[in-house]
């Protein structure tokens, strides 16, 4: 497991469910992918009241913000600006081409 998300389920806090293993998998897939591209890798965690994990990059003017629920679903927001350009809620593989597809707007 990459270490920031070990950080961030590490933290104790009573108010928030620990991410099971679903979430903290898509995440650890979702990074790997950031990795993989040789970005910039500005991502920062947090974990969400409902056991899921969040995911937030920056790169340029562009703002990724993904959330990986327990379900397998991951929620996402791209908005370039102010302006949002894209949201949903996708499995895994099919979240990943369309990830593909506003990167390569940077």
């Amino acid at each position: 497991m990459h270490p920031q998300i070990a950080a961030v389920i590490n933290r104790v806090n009573p108010y928030n469910l620990t991410p099971n293993d679903i979430a903290q998998n898509n995440a650890e897939r979702v990074l790997n992918y950031i990795e993989d591209i040789n970005l910039e890798r500005n991502v920062r965690f947090r974990p969400m009241l409902s056991g899921s994990l969040a995911i937030a990059w920056n790169i340029g003017d562009w703002e990724y913000q993904m959330e990986c629920v327990k379900n397998g679903y991951i929620i996402y927001t791209f908005t370039k600006g102010d302006y949002e350009k894209a949201s949903g809620c996708l499995l895994f593989d099919d979240f990943i081409p369309q990830f593909e597809k506003y990167l390569l707007m940077l």
